[in-house]
């Protein structure tokens, strides 16, 4: 049976996400994973977030800015979906937040920022090593249909693919290792949302574009994304005309 374009895309993200050298850029990884998820998936949105060596959650990636705010404020108010699965080794079905719903129920103070948001269901399925879940990836619905089941085992395969780069330096370095990974990610997710307000501000552009080009332009030159952000928001990034879409 002939395959199709979907089909391939996703065949092809997969490989991707797990051919990285042992030399991998953990948060330019979990930008294309993010990615990969959002194009993909019958999803809206995605991001990912990460528990750190003290047993905090955090947000790491976001393919937009309403789903960046909602991660964010599930750390700021200490409940949320993201926050559950990030610690937990479980899928979560796609669960929705209107009145009455158990999304509602279960996460009360997290439900009517999902609503104000217009996001009527999220998913997650867990980051995770051998022997740890590290994360979560977030899969957001802003409509109907909300995400299949064939979708989450899809982005199941997306994390298992992600997470077996840091696997490899798991086995060789210890658990340390990836949780130092993961924090620098964390650290250098700092430069990219600096980064992100120079360009707005420069183009007069929404956060969102100024995101996409900035991930545009380190792509199409093979550089890493924390280096190129970090060049910008110190002013020394490339001409504006480069940085042009």
């Amino acid at each position: 049976m002939p395959a199709t374009e979907r089909e391939a895309c996703i065949a092809e993200a997969t490989a991707d996400l797990s051919s990285r050298a042992a030399d991998f850029d953990a948060l330019d990884l979990l930008h294309d994973l993010t990615h990969h998820a959002n194009v993909l998936l019958r999803v809206q949105g995605a991001g990912t977030t990460v528990v750190d060596d003290r047993g905090q959650v955090h947000y790491a990636t976001a393919s937009d800015e309403r789903c960046r705010g909602l991660e964010e404020v599930q750390v700021e108010i200490g409940e949320g979906p993201s926050l559950d699965i990030a610690r937990t080794n479980a899928v979560l079905p796609p669960i929705g937040f209107c009145a009455g719903s158990p999304g509602a129920e279960h996460w009360p103070r997290f439900a009517p920022h999902a609503r104000e948001a217009g996001v009527v269901a999220i998913a997650a399925v867990p980051l995770r090593t051998r022997d740890t879940t590290v994360g979560a990836l977030n899969l957001m619905n802003t409509g109907q249909p909300v995400i299949p089941v064939t979708d989450l085992r899809i982005a199941q395969a997306f994390t298992d693919a992600a997470m077996g780069c840091f696997a490899h330096h798991y086995r060789v370095n210890g658990l340390e290792q990836v949780v130092s990974q993961l924090e620098g990610a964390l650290h250098s997710r700092v430069a990219i949302e600096q980064a992100k307000g120079v360009l707005s501000e420069r183009f007069h552009i929404p956060l969102d574009e100024a995101f996409a080009r900035l991930r545009g332009h380190a792509r199409s030159r093979s550089m890493k994304l924390k280096a190129l952000a970090t060049d910008v928001a110190h002013g020394r990034g490339p001409s504006e005309l480069n940085l042009q879409r």
